[in-house]
């Protein structure tokens, strides 16, 4: 079985969280397949990697991510910081 993780991406200069992530293996540290916004705050502030939980199923490691989502909130909702 695979295990997953849950893991936050923080802004190196202020430590304010910018992505929620679900992943496996390297995924929270790799820079690849990334959106635009990820790379202009990426490459503006830098990043901290923070793995929130870990050996997860894939469907909780799903809902975990969405909880996240929600807790720390959208920019395109017009709220959070994500």
């Amino acid at each position: 079985m695979t295990c997953y993780y849950v893991y936050l991406h923080r802004k190196k200069t202020t430590g304010e969280v910018f992505y929620v992530g679900k992943g496996k293996g390297g995924r929270a540290w790799s820079p690849s397949g990334r959106n635009q916004m990820w790379e202009r705050v990426n490459s503006k502030h830098g990043r901290i990697v923070e793995i929130v939980e870990q050996n997860l199923q894939e469907w909780y490691a799903f809902e975990l991510e969405k909880d996240l989502i929600s807790l720390y909130g959208r920019r395109d909702d017009k709220y959070g910081t994500l």
